[in-house]
């Protein structure tokens, strides 16, 4: 999976533009007009790389950084900046009066309504405040922060509170959901796991910091600002974050997630408070919030459970605190979640703490933040419209071509033996690809996407039309329990994510239509800076399939053993390579290392991907000579060249203190620098191409084993002319 919040949509070679349709053949003439635009915007560019002169893979990085770095004059923290632009074009598209008859669909014209609603100011502040207390007081029992003595916990019931919560699909204390069952992927299974924390890390409470400071100052300043600024107990503040931090201290790490995935456990309703033994009803709980979507559980229905000793000693941990601590608890993380809903002024309370935990100062625009709001909740709805402006389709020769490499790169791996190797070729062959958009959304049928959208009618209040989506995304989820498996269709996120997906229990790439733009793709664009940005994208995702995770989950998306023991034996010792290897960058700027192992996914793909993208257009450019053509002001350096310099490019970024402290963390992917530098030091080609001496910078390929072998690939033509004769469709 890709990262959006470290991609570069600021570009230095390809500046957003947005391609209308059509796979007619590249118009460079239009692609130099961007060109020169772009340089107008950035007087800098030319001279920039004209003074390129590359003695090591150091050297190039900070080039390409300060480059990067001037053009975006080093102000704030780039990825708070990333989304804005493609989000402010999807505001566009929704306020765009048009005639066009998609937009007199039910599912459009919700859309409308959703987003007219969320801008409106004046209505939020008339009455979001008033609907959330008159939840809080009604529905789920007071919060007892700001009734005092007045709230009685004689009526206080914990599973009647995270019963209602979930039906608002808010995961409090124990986190559950409906998900593809990883031992058989044709059927769905109940996924119990550990809930979020407010801090995220345990680290985050180890110490008094600013972080827990100013998020302690958060809670009081919410609970007066509901109060009219009648004095909050600051005790009562303490108690709420005191609890916070005690099941902290049970709280798992995504790198401790990583290392202890096998030890899920597997059970059924019935069996279920026999694994808990706690005087919380795990079964009851489960039991009643499906029933909420008339969704009846059976004693047999399989239950996965991981974290399973948080799960146990949180349960435990329940049980000997005072009922008005865990309501103030939950009851905040509640209200927490919905400051986003509430007028400018209760949002505003937040921004010291973000400016703490996260490094973020302002707010988005408003538009931005229910642009995104609506992206990410009526994504295909709004992609009925975006698609048919904005997408191309000339992509299906890439993802072939790069599939056709990777499968050259199995055939020739000398670490897989004979059975391991063809099953993974067999798998790799049978990857299903999504691009750009599901099939019905393509059609002038609306039906179906009707019907996706049948109980989304939006005809009341902002903070409404919230609380029923909020209900209606519930429902979905409890109501997949039942419901048949369809392995081949489009996944969960809508053609207007810039991201790309690897899902391993359909053995499904999904590249969305909103990835296929500047800086990653432009159809008139030479083919070196597409190969190297949106084509490493695309031999990423295929990677994932073979990665530390993917390995474990076969050609039908079941998680099992299918390598040999040697075989995962030595690949075993190849993914450490990249483990130490990673483990060993240091962030300067917070002077922390890296954690390789709980990268490692990622990093084996970024490796992965860069190698693939780069052979295909090896072998793209041999069959059609002297058909990408050099750029204005850049005529110094080669096609290959420039594939790096793009494929660097989009990697550049500037974080603040707080943003890295976080991505070291919490984040599966490593900073945009060490996407760089990791996967372009065990490359040889990175050296050859530069005329670079291994060990000037570049010296991982020394010591680092390649987990996938291109080998002697290139000059077996009777392999590649096999290979590339398969049909992929």
């Amino acid at each position: 999976m890709f990262k959006l919040s470290q991609l570069n949509t600021n570009g230095l070679l390809m500046e957003k533009i947005y391609m209308i349709g059509g796979v007619d053949e590249p118009d460079y003439e239009r692609f130099h007009d961007t060109l020169n635009q772009m340089k107008q915007n950035h007087s800098l560019l030319t001279p920039m790389f004209n003074d390129l002169t590359i003695n090591d893979l150091r050297n190039f990085i900070n080039l390409i950084e300060y480059s990067n770095l001037k053009i975006n004059l080093l102000g704030g923290d780039l990825d708070a900046k990333r989304c804005t632009a493609f989000i402010s074009d999807i505001t566009v598209i929704i306020d765009r009066k048009t005639t066009s008859n998609c937009f007199f669909s039910m599912s459009i014209i919700n859309v409308r309504r959703f987003y007219d609603s969320c801008i409106n100011e004046t209505g939020i502040e008339l009455e979001a405040v008033n609907v959330i207390l008159s939840f809080v007081n009604n529905e789920l029992g007071g919060w007892p922060i700001l009734q005092g003595s007045s709230w009685n916990d004689a009526s206080y019931n914990l599973t009647r509170l995270l019963i209602k919560l979930r039906e608002y699909s808010h995961n409090t204390i124990f986190g559950f959901s409906t998900s593809a069952d990883d031992k058989n992927s044709s059927v769905n299974f109940i996924r119990v796991y550990q809930s979020s924390i407010p801090l995220e890390q345990r680290s985050n409470y180890l110490n008094e910091t600013k972080i827990t400071k100013t998020y302690r100052q958060f809670i009081y300043d919410v609970a007066s600002a509901l109060t009219n600024n009648i004095v909050i107990n600051v005790n009562e503040v303490d108690d709420i974050y005191n609890f916070e931090k005690r099941i902290s201290t049970f709280h798992w790490t995504p790198a401790e997630k990583r290392a202890r995935r096998n030890e899920t456990i597997r059970t059924t309703i019935g069996n279920l408070s026999q694994i808990f033994n706690t005087s919380f009803d795990f079964t009851n709980y489960l039991r009643h919030v499906y029933f909420l979507s008339n969704v009846s559980l059976n004693d047999n229905d399989i239950v996965s459970i991981s974290e399973i000793e948080f799960l146990r000693n949180v349960s435990s941990n329940i049980d000997t605190t005072l009922p008005c601590i865990l309501q103030n608890y939950i009851v905040w993380c509640f209200i927490m979640n919905r400051i986003s809903n509430m007028p400018k002024r209760y949002r505003a309370l937040r921004d010291p703490f973000n400016e703490a935990f996260r490094g973020t100062i302002a707010q988005r625009p408003r538009s931005i933040t229910c642009g995104d709001y609506i992206n990410n909740n009526m994504g295909f709805a709004l992609s009925k419209i975006y698609f048919k402006q904005y997408f191309d389709e000339n992509s299906l020769e890439m993802i072939n071509n790069i599939r056709t490499v990777f499968l050259g790169m199995l055939k020739n791996s000398t670490w897989m033996d004979e059975t391991s190797k063809n099953k993974s070729i067999e798998k790799a062959l049978v990857i299903d690809e999504k691009i750009g958009y599901p099939d019905f959304l393509g059609s002038s049928n609306t039906t179906k996407l009707e019907k996706m959208y049948q109980d989304y009618v939006f005809k009341d209040s902002y903070i409404h039309h919230v609380f029923k989506l909020l209900q209606i995304k519930s429902n979905e989820n409890f109501r997949m329990l039942r419901e048949p498996v369809d392995r081949k269709a489009w996944g969960a996120s809508p053609p207007t994510v810039v991201n790309a997906f690897y899902n391993p229990s359909r053995n499904q790439i999904i590249f969305p239509a909103g990835i296929f733009q500047m800086p990653f793709f432009n159809k008139d664009a030479p083919k070196y800076l597409n190969y190297g940005a949106i084509g490493m994208v695309i031999g990423h995702e295929i990677t994932h399939g073979f990665d530390d995770t993917g390995r474990q989950f076969d050609k039908d998306g079941n998680r099992i053993s299918w390598w040999t023991p040697e075989t995962i034996e030595r690949f075993n010792v190849r993914k450490q390579c990249i483990i130490d290897q990673y483990s060993r960058y240091v962030v300067t700027q917070i002077n922390m290392t890296l954690n390789g192992f709980q990268t490692q996914g990622e990093n084996i793909a970024d490796n992965g991907g860069l190698k693939e993208s780069f052979y295909a257009y090896q072998n793209w450019a041999r069959t059609h000579p002297n058909m990408d053509k050099k750029l204005p002001g850049l005529s110094n350096y080669s096609a290959e060249q420039m594939f790096f310099i793009n494929y660097a490019q989009i990697w550049c970024s500037k974080m603040t203190d707080a943003n890295a402290l976080n991505r070291i963390l919490t984040g599966f992917h490593s900073p945009g620098e060490f996407r760089m530098r990791g996967p372009m030091s065990n490359f040889d080609e990175f050296d050859r191409v530069f005329k670079c001496t291994p060990g000037q910078g570049n010296s991982q390929i020394i010591e680092t084993h390649a987990i996938l072998d291109y080998s002697e690939v290139l000059s077996n033509d009777s392999l590649l002319k096999s290979l590339s004769i398969l049909s992929f469709q």
